[in-house]
């Protein structure tokens, strides 16, 4: 991957937002920048209610393989189908390389991420896992700076380390290692899901948001659903059962999550999306104190504080960024 010079870039992000996209960043008064800020926080939100989502699955017997198969395949079929509908210029817009670049990361990126995470969690503590998970706001600008020759501002540099101060306040409980091979995959999960950015960011600059969201879920729910599913019994039975849950994880937490986090990735810098992903935890921990009724310790009040602030830092306004 080489550097793409300023100029193209900010012509292919600035491009490729669509026109329903404008409306809506022109009603609010919002910058490009500013506007891209928002879809990634709000992306982080939609992927913050996955921790309800999923015990509510856990707890109908589904197995992590089957459940990621199910939201993404969901949604990969509930986004082309509408797109194959009603709008399928968006798809036919796409250019080759992609769609190729979609499927891809869908199969190679989403589907293998999602599967390190979940066999890190069977030998390590979910607190563990989660911060193995968050060293990827670390691998990305890094990744950026070599291949992208993207660099973090000097006055933005307490950003990334504000962030992650708060996020291991936030989500660090028990800490416990049953499986040393389990540390691998968690390093892993964050090596890939960084891959996955910086790909996209590359790769997908001027593609259509929610066409290469709808790619990238289908490819990876095929991908899982070739891996997880026992039986095709199994399958109508358990989508018979839990469709309206497989329905609602799939809007909110694939369709979405991912096309927010596309669209905002086109319009940010990596590292910037990187810190701004960090919502998705704040939000998690927010919901299961809301409607699952659990404590917030001191710590994690503090921890959230840092991050929230590390946001308020990160989108203040300079000069350099006002005519994005």
């Amino acid at each position: 991957m080489r550097a793409r010079n300023a100029p193209e870039t900010h012509q292919l992000r600035t491009r490729c937002g669509c026109e329903e996209e404008l409306q809506i960043r022109t009603t609010l008064g919002l910058s490009t920048r500013a506007f891209g800020i928002l879809q990634i926080l709000l992306s982080g939100v939609c992927f913050g209610f996955l921790g309800i989502f999923g015990k509510t699955a856990y707890q109908h017997g589904l197995t992590p393989g089957e459940l990621l198969s199910l939201r993404f395949f969901t949604a990969g079929c509930l986004v082309l189908g509408f797109l194959g509908l009603f709008q399928r210029h968006r798809l036919l817009r796409m250019q080759r390389h992609e769609v190729l670049w979609s499927i891809v990361l869908g199969a190679l990126g989403y589907a293998v991420f999602s599967g390190l995470y979940f066999l890190a969690l069977t030998g390590l503590s979910a607190s563990l896992t989660v911060l193995l998970l968050y060293l990827y706001p670390v691998m990305v600008p890094i990744g950026a700076w070599v291949f992208l020759g993207e660099r973090i501002p000097r006055d933005k540099w307490f950003v990334l380390p504000m962030a992650m101060v708060g996020l291991v306040l936030l989500v660090a409980g028990e800490l416990y290692v049953s499986n040393v091979g389990a540390f691998a995959y968690g390093v892993a999960a964050a090596f890939f899901y960084s891959i996955y950015i910086l790909c996209s960011s590359r790769f997908l600059a001027g593609a259509d948001a929610v066409a290469s969201a709808g790619i990238m879920q289908f490819s990876a729910g095929l991908t899982l659903a070739l891996l997880s599913w026992r039986s095709p019994e199994r399958f109508i039975s358990v989508v018979s059962d839990l469709w309206l849950l497989v329905l609602a994880m799939a809007f909110v937490c694939s369709i979405m999550a991912m096309t927010l986090f596309l669209a905002g990735l086109q319009k940010l810098k990596n590292w910037e999306v990187s810190v701004l992903s960090t919502a998705e935890p704040v939000t998690g921990i927010a919901i299961a104190f809301l409607f699952l009724h659990e404590s917030l310790s001191l710590q994690q009040l503090l921890g959230g504080s840092l991050v929230l602030s590390a946001f308020v830092a990160l989108a203040w306004p300079k000069r350099q960024y006002r005519n994005h």
